[in-house]
């Protein structure tokens, strides 16, 4: 397990993980977190016997959780069976609905192409189940030389046609909210802030707190120092007041 989706904000970083597939699409050459392996789904079986297993780890603990997070890094492309079945035998077995904690948090992330390939009925079928579903889906850039740049191989037509699809699935589903991840830092090529702004701005007619906006800071060496972390927050708060979506900074918490 590396990371944990920036949405579990809203349990404090407190989930139970587990794992429904390894690997990831796309191995990306900026990526901090990379396994190296090409992705694949784990086994049902596996999945229930990881449930098993955590149950037993926990044990009386169980009644101070109430979320869960499917890992690793692109779950959603695990499918919707397998999606099905670790959350409802995760709730049935943590008894989610003893928890001491209201209400039961599901937390996952996507990509670009698991958000545009998913029909419609996994989407409803997330709906139905008895939590809120939190997704992340890292877009990265609306920018094409940026994308380029970050060695990230999909096109701006796939982010801008996920971004719409994302945008659709907030407004159709109650109990989903479809959150984006975009890079930020100082040596981007500069078309990279003001395509975020046509996407986060000019393509909503109204502000929305639904589908937040997350900005994820490219540390390298020269974003270390202290003047360059202050004109970095200047940028972040300047995006910030423009969005017609909330927006944060995402800083990695790792498991």
């Amino acid at each position: 397990m590396t990371v944990l989706p920036p949405d579990t904000r809203h349990v404090d970083y407190d989930v139970i993980p587990i794992i429904v597939a390894d690997g990831c699409l796309y191995h990306c050459g900026f990526c901090r977190v990379k396994t190296g392996q090409d992705f694949a789904p784990r086994a049902p079986k596996e999945v229930i016997q990881q449930i098993k297993n955590l149950k037993r780890f926990y044990g009386e603990d169980l009644h101070n959780y109430n979320a869960i997070f499917l890992g690793q890094h692109d779950a959603l492309s695990a499918g919707q069976e397998l999606l099905e079945l670790a959350a409802e035998k995760a709730y049935d077995q943590f008894g989610f609905e003893h928890s001491y904690l209201k209400g039961a948090s599901l937390f996952l992330f996507g990509s670009v192409d698991s958000i545009l390939r998913s029909e419609e009925r996994l989407f409803e079928s997330l709906n139905h189940l008895p939590f809120s579903t939190f997704i992340n889906v890292g877009l990265e850039s609306n920018d094409p030389k940026t994308l380029e740049a970050l060695q990230k191989p999909i096109s701006v037509e796939k982010v801008r046609e996920a971004f719409t699809r994302i945008l659709a699935i907030n407004k159709r589903y109650e109990r989903i909210e479809v959150t984006t991840n975009f890079v930020f830092g100082k040596d981007l090529p500069p078309d990279h802030l003001p395509s975020l702004l046509e996407l986060t701005q000019d393509r909503l007619n109204l502000s929305s707190i639904k589908g937040a906006v997350y900005l994820s800071p490219l540390m390298d060496e020269g974003m270390r120092d202290r003047v360059s972390k202050r004109e970095l927050l200047r940028r972040f708060l300047r995006f910030k007041t423009q969005s017609r979506l909330p927006v944060f900074i995402y800083l990695i918490q790792r498991l």
